[in-house]
């Protein structure tokens, strides 16, 4: 059955501002390898007959290189206060099982998947970004700004068109920790904010 999603992509990662794994397979993360996580704060939405208005999720994920060099291992977080049937769909499409982006794109770069966790997901919006999940991770992103106050923002870069997204507003995220017990712990200063409309 056919899905959309429209909201905001949030993602930030171990490197520093900005992230090379944007600019294509060319490039070599800060440290070597990278990890990372993106927060989808969606909108509005509907997967298989379920609205997913208002929901959360995160997934998280790290590789031995760049990006693009695939061989990823991933695990999904869903917000605890989303309902069964609004995890179970969730699950499905931002995994790639539902068909669309995400089939190509993680097929591509994940070849491990950690089990789904359930747990809180919180987004705070003000000066900053804040993005919580459980006790796992934490990031405070703060967008970069010209003198009148205008977001920084990148076009055309090789991984925006992997993910749909036609705009990114860069961002540092100094305050950022992420430490599942079953990946790498990391820190790092690279953010980046998109907004997405998605369906598959």
């Amino acid at each position: 059955m056919a899905w959309n999603i429209k909201g905001t992509m949030i993602e930030f990662c171990s490197c520093r501002a900005l992230c090379p794994c944007w600019f294509g397979p060319e490039t070599k993360p800060d440290q070597g390898w990278c990890a990372g996580a993106i927060a989808y704060d969606i909108s509005e939405g509907s997967v298989e007959g379920v609205d997913v208005g208002g929901c959360k999720a995160v997934l998280t994920a790290e590789w031995p290189g760049n990006f693009f060099g695939g061989k990823g291992k991933a695990r999904l977080y869903l917000d605890a206060g989303s309902s069964a049937d609004q995890r179970r769909v969730l699950e499905a499409v931002l995994s790639g099982k539902k068909g669309g982006l995400f089939e190509g794109l993680l097929g591509a770069v994940v070849s491990s998947w950690l089990p789904a966790r359930s747990l809180p997901i919180a987004i705070g919006r003000g000066e900053t970004l804040t993005v919580s999940v459980g006790d796992v991770g934490r990031a405070t992103i703060a967008s970069f700004r010209d003198q009148a106050g205008k977001a920084a923002s990148v076009q055309g870069t090789a991984a925006q068109g992997a993910f749909q997204s036609a705009s990114m507003e860069i961002a540092s995220c100094k305050e950022t920790r992420w430490a599942d017990p079953d990946m790498r712990a990391w820190q790092g200063d690279s953010a980046t904010v998109h907004r997405v409309t998605w369906n598959g």
